[in-house]
C-alpha cells in the first residue's frame, strides 16, 4: 500500500507544479494588441496575416506562428486573419479557420470552427478557409495600404500581393504593400505585466531543469542524459515544448556553439556547455550552464570559467534604462579581451584585438538578443545595415527601457590545435547565458537561481 500511496502523492505534486503558472491571457490582452497596431498604421489600412499550416513532419505540437497569436489568441494551423480597424462596426476583425469536422478533427484535434472564432476569439466574421479567394476583394476593397504577414508562405503572398496590385491599378493612385511585421516588433519588444508573469513562468521551468542536470553529469555518463532529465523535467510541469533545440556538448563539443548530437560520452577533466530551455505559454527562456564533468574545476577551466562570469556580470550591470542595446556587448567585450590577454592567449592590446578582431578565435558571438515570444525575439536593434556582424554586435543603438527582456551570454572557446595555445587549454568552452529584465531599477536577472558562481556550481554537482 505505501507504494501506491507514495504514487498518488508524486502525481498530485507533478500536476500542481504544472498548473502553478500565471493563467493564460484571455480576449481582452489580444484585443488591446489589435487596438495598439491599429493605432500605428494610416487610415483605411487593411492588414492580412497568415498562420502557417500544419507540417506533416512535425515532430511536435503545433506551434502558432507568434504575430498571429499576438494579435489573435488563435493557435491552429492553416488560418488567415484579416483586420479593418477603419471599417464600420462589426466588419473590423474576420477569421478565416478550417471548419468544424470530426471526420478529420478525430486525427488532428479538435477545432474552434467558424462559430468558436467568433464566440471564443470574438472575430466580427469568420468563414472557412477555403473561402478565402471569394471574400478577399470585398475585405480588401477601398484600403489604402496593405499590411501583411505571410508566415513564409511565399505563395500566399504573392498571390494576396497580386491581387491587391490587381486593385491598385484599377484606381487613381499607387497603393503601398508592407510587411507589418516592424510594427509588431516595436510593439513586442517592451513587454507588458502578463508578459513578464509567463517569461518568469518559462524561465523558473529552465532553472530547475538545469539544477536537476548539474546533478546527473558525471564521468561515463552521456550527453543525452543531460538532454533528456530537461526535457523530462520542463515538460512534465507545465512546458509544452522546448525553447529551442537543447545544445549539451562536452569536451570537443563544448566548443561547438550549437553542438546538435548530445549522444557522446563524457570523459572525467572535460567540461560540458548546457544550452537548454523551454517554453511557458509560447514564451521561450534562454539558459545556458558551463561546469565541469568531474564536478570540480580544473586551474585552466576555473580561469577560463571565472573570466566569462566577470565579463556577464559586467554586461548585466550595463541592462538598465537609457543604456544603448551595444553597451552590454562592450562590456562583456573588455572583460573577455582583458582576461585572454593577461592569460597570453591573445596577443597585443585591447584597441589592437579589437581591430584585427583575433579575439573571434575565441569569443565567436554576440553576447545579447532580444528575447519574448520567440528565442531571438521581435524588435530592432537600430544597427541600420551593417556589412558583418561584428560591425552589428558593436553598433546595436537601441535605447534600453523597462520592460525589456534581453539575454546576455558571452562565452569563451579554446578548440584543439589552436594555433600557439598550450594543449592544456584545448575543448574548454565556457558560456554562461541568463535572461535579464530591464526595470526601472536597473537589471534584474530572472534566471540567476540556476547555480553559476563556482563554489555553487561545484556544491550542486556534488549532489548525486
Amino acid at each position: 500500500m505505501r507504494i501506491p500511496t507514495l504514487l498518488v502523492a508524486l502525481a498530485a505534486c507533478s500536476s500542481a507544479l504544472a498548473s502553478a503558472g500565471p493563467p493564460a491571457p484571455g480576449p481582452d490582452w489580444f484585443a488591446s494588441h489589435r487596438a495598439a497596431l491599429a493605432a500605428k498604421l494610416p487610415p483605411d489600412a487593411v492588414v492580412v496575416l497568415r498562420a502557417p499550416s500544419e507540417s506533416e513532419d512535425l515532430l511536435d505540437a503545433y506551434r502558432p506562428d507568434s504575430n498571429f497569436w499576438y494579435l489573435t489568441g488563435f493557435s491552429e494551423p492553416d488560418a488567415i486573419a484579416v483586420f479593418r480597424p477603419g471599417a464600420l462596426e462589426g466588419k473590423r476583425y474576420t477569421l478565416f479557420v478550417k471548419p468544424k469536422s470530426w471526420a478529420e478533427e478525430r486525427w488532428t484535434g479538435r477545432r474552434a470552427g467558424v462559430e468558436g472564432a467568433k464566440s471564443e476569439f470574438r472575430a466580427d466574421a469568420a468563414y472557412p478557409m477555403a473561402d478565402f479567394q471569394k471574400e478577399s476583394r470585398a475585405l480588401l476593397a477601398g484600403a489604402k495600404a496593405l499590411y501583411y504577414a505571410d508566415a513564409r508562405d511565399k505563395d500566399f503572398r504573392e498571390k494576396l500581393v497580386s491581387a491587391w496590385q490587381a486593385l491598385a491599378a484599377a484606381g487613381p493612385e499607387p497603393l503601398p504593400a508592407l510587411d507589418v511585421a516592424p510594427l509588431l516588433g516595436q510593439m513586442r519588444l517592451v513587454k507588458d505585466a502578463t508578459e513578464i508573469a509567463t517569461l518568469r513562468e518559462a524561465v523558473r521551468l529552465s532553472v530547475e531543469a538545469h539544477r536537476a542536470a548539474l546533478t546527473r553529469a558525471r564521468p561515463g555518463v552521456n550527453e543525452g542524459v543531460l538532454k533528456a532529465v530537461m526535457v523530462e523535467r520542463c515538460l512534465a510541469d507545465g512546458s509544452a515544448r522546448m525553447a529551442y533545440a537543447p545544445i549539451v556538448g562536452s569536451g570537443p563539443n563544448s566548443v561547438i556553439l550549437h553542438y546538435p548530437d548530445a549522444n557522446r560520452t563524457m570523459l572525467a577533466g572535460e567540461m560540458i556547455v548546457n544550452d537548454t530551455a523551454c517554453e511557458y505559454s509560447l514564451y521561450a527562456a534562454d539558459v545556458t550552464r558551463s561546469y565541469p564533468v568531474s564536478g570540480t574545476f580544473s586551474p585552466e577551466q576555473r580561469a577560463l570559467y571565472a573570466i566569462v562570469l566577470a565579463a556577464q556580470k559586467a554586461g548585466i550591470a550595463k541592462a538598465v534604462p537609457g543604456a544603448r542595446h551595444h553597451d552590454i556587448q562592450d562590456a562583456a567585450y573588455e572583460v573577455i579581451v582583458d582576461g585572454l590577454l593577461n592569460l597570453g592567449l591573445l596577443k597585443g592590446t585591447r584597441e589592437e584585438v579589437k581591430t584585427s578582431r583575433s579575439f573571434a578565435a575565441f569569443f565567436p558571438h554576440g553576447v545579447s538578443h532580444w528575447l519574448g515570444l520567440d528565442v531571438h525575439d521581435a524588435g530592432s536593434y537600430e544597427f541600420g545595415d551593417p556589412t558583418d556582424r561584428w560591425t552589428r554586435y558593436f553598433s546595436s543603438n537601441a535605447t534600453l527601457r523597462p520592460g525589456m527582456v534581453l539575454t546576455v551570454e558571452p562565452g569563451i572557446y579554446i578548440p584543439a590545435k589552436s594555433e600557439g595555445v598550450d594543449p592544456k587549454w584545448w575543448n574548454i568552452g565556457v558560456r554562461i547565458e541568463d535572461d535579464v529584465l530591464v526595470t526601472e531599477k536597473g537589471p534584474e536577472c530572472l534566471s540567476c537561481e540556476a547555480p553559476r558562481e563556482i563554489a555553487d556550481v561545484e556544491k550542486a554537482m556534488a549532489v548525486h
